[in-house]
């Protein structure tokens, strides 16, 4: 029997082709996030993108955690009978990405794919910055000023819209929790457990996360992992350039077809 929490779940599923595409957003973000990169996927892979719980339209876990969001992937998954997929996480879905492969309920993991990802450490965050973030999230003077610290350049309106109204949108005790408690969970130890290859996007531009912090705390706590750079793009990268990040997924996935 589903529980109550898989039946209010809210995903957004475009396209046909195998393995499924499943791709987790990041902090303030929702499933819309993704849906420029999705489009430029969709005609060769099913494209799963979630509302994770206390984001978007999905009602928030009863006491958040890292391990009860890999527990909530792993049950949506099972019950949309998804046996083969590649998890696509970005930022803070990164983090909630390299917990899930870490605990590999079962089998079907067969790539994950990073974006910006949030250290498998503690991820830096000026102590001023969060207690801004903390301070006030959904107005949008606030949201306006955390898209626009993230990005490295304007985004074009549309996307610059969703942002915002994703960030307003998030549900309080989950907003707090990942700014004190989650964002600051090592799982350096659990990660070492991944089997499957990891590829991770990254910029020396981010304003976010720096670029050192990627290759300390993800790339070298993970043997089986390739670092792909993207430069003269921000934290924000699959709303700056949908495109470049949709053509380093397509050819991260066509390297493994190729054992590359």
């Amino acid at each position: 029997m589903l529980s109550r929490r898989m039946d209010n779940s809210s995903l957004i599923s475009q396209g046909t082709g195998d393995p499924t595409l499943v791709f987790l957003h990041y902090f303030s973000g929702a499933a819309a996030s993704w849906q420029w990169v999705t489009q430029e996927l969709k005609e060769d892979f099913r494209c799963i993108s979630l509302d994770l719980p206390g984001f978007g339209d999905t009602p928030p876990l009863a006491e958040p955690t890292l391990a009860e969001y890999s527990n909530y992937i792993w049950e949506l998954l099972s019950r949309l009978g998804i046996d083969r997929f590649v998890l696509v996480g970005h930022s803070m879905g990164g983090k909630i990405a390299l917990k899930v492969a870490a605990d590999a309920l079962f089998a079907g993991l067969e790539h994950i794919i990073l974006v910006a990802p949030s250290p498998a450490t503690r991820e830096p965050m000026p102590e001023e910055e969060r207690d801004r973030m903390l301070a006030d999230h959904h107005s949008r003077q606030a949201a306006e000023t955390t898209v626009e610290g993230a990005a490295q350049a304007t985004l074009p309106q549309i996307r610059h819209s969703v942002a915002v109204q994703t960030h307003t949108k998030a549900e309080d005790k989950t907003w707090q929790w990942w700014l004190l408690e989650g964002m600051k969970n090592s799982i350096a130890d659990q990660v070492k457990k991944i089997q499957v290859p990891v590829t991770v996007l990254a910029s020396p531009d981010d304003p976010v996360i720096p670029f050192n912090v990627i290759q300390r705390d993800v790339i070298d706590l993970l043997p089986n992992s390739k670092l792909v750079t993207i430069p003269n793009v921000g934290h924000l990268m699959p709303l700056e350039a949908p495109d470049l990040v949709a053509q380093a997924i397509r050819q991260a996935i066509a390297r493994q077809g190729q054992g590359v």
